[in-house]
């Protein structure tokens, strides 16, 4: 069974674990396909949501509804932050905790002047008028502390730049101008107020080098240290969390999440896909094998943290 024991067992009753689910989206899954979010996140449980790629127009009434289902059986009180920078895609916090905002994070965050030029004068002509490339919108990134019970936990979900797997691209360049822009603004997170532990997630659109992955884990914060990768994998043994088969490109490792060693460990986590759903969790959410793949080209990675 993909999710059994001690992993299906609501984390919110526990006062020293959290479970988090991070998903890029792919801009309207729980718009679309409303009812099959709605089952997917009722049955893993999950105490936080990061969601990458969420495109401003789904605002946070869908959002909601997709979340409680009609009838809102769970009677669950969801506490939403809508991000305000990226565009087309908006990072999102989801949790059943309060939350509570973070200045840094607030608003359209620019990308620096010299950067900023840099990039639009390696685009070519057709990439500046390309929407979904556009730097105007700045980086899409977003920030909440969620106020879980005694312990305050700075969650961060990003989507870094697509494509451009050379090294020399703009694409990669730019993966890596946001790497460390991130990794500014969580340092004066640190800098400014007290937290018992980080979770960070997001699309890396890691198809070159893994430079911004390092670089966005290396804090250097004396409390928390750099950051880890949580190691998680589909049920047969699979990595890839972007689906790239019946095109050019192949399957890869696109997304992470990433967590303070010092106070966090894994307990358990994987990598949610339909199609190696077992016979009775097929009847049990009505999913298909391929639902995983018409919500989203990216898997959604569902990991529990135990408190040290």
């Amino acid at each position: 069974m993909l999710l059994s024991g001690p992993l299906l067992a609501n984390s919110t009753q526990s006062n020293f674990s959290v479970r988090v689910l991070s998903w890029n989206v792919g801009e309207d899954a729980f718009v679309d396909r409303m009812s099959e979010f709605h089952t997917l996140v009722d049955y893993i449980r999950p105490d936080i949501l990061l969601l990458d790629e969420v495109k401003p127009t789904s605002d946070e009434l869908l959002l909601r509804e997709a979340l409680t289902g009609p009838d809102n059986k769970s009677g669950i009180s969801w506490h939403i932050d809508f991000g305000a920078s990226g565009g087309r895609q908006v990072g999102v916090i989801v949790s059943r905790y309060p939350l509570e905002t973070v200045p840094e994070f607030a608003g359209k965050l620019d990308y620096a002047r010299k950067d900023y030029d840099y990039i639009s004068q390696q685009m070519t002509g057709l990439e500046r008028t390309y929407q979904n490339w556009t730097i105007d919108d700045g980086i899409a990134a977003n920030a909440a502390i969620v106020l879980a019970g005694e312990r305050r936990i700075l969650a961060v979900v990003f989507d870094m730049q697509c494509c451009g797997n050379d090294p020399g691209s703009w694409q990669e360049y730019r993966r890596r101008v946001e790497a460390r822009e991130i990794r500014k603004l969580i340092n004066a997170v640190l800098q400014r107020t007290k937290v018992d532990g980080i979770i960070v997630a997001g699309d890396f659109n890691a198809v070159s080098t893994p430079l911004p992955l390092v670089t966005l884990s290396n804090l250097n914060d004396k409390m928390h240290s750099n950051l880890s990768i949580a190691e998680v994998y589909q049920s047969d043994g699979a990595s890839w969390t972007w689906d790239g088969r019946g095109s050019q490109y192949p399957s890869r490792v696109m997304d992470f999440q990433l967590y303070s060693p010092k106070t966090m460990r894994v307990n358990k986590g994987f990598i949610f896909n339909s199609e190696l759903l077992s016979a009775d969790e097929f009847e049990q959410l009505e999913f298909e094998a391929v639902t995983s793949k018409q919500l989203s080209d990216h898997l959604p990675l569902v990991i529990d943290y135990l408190w040290k």
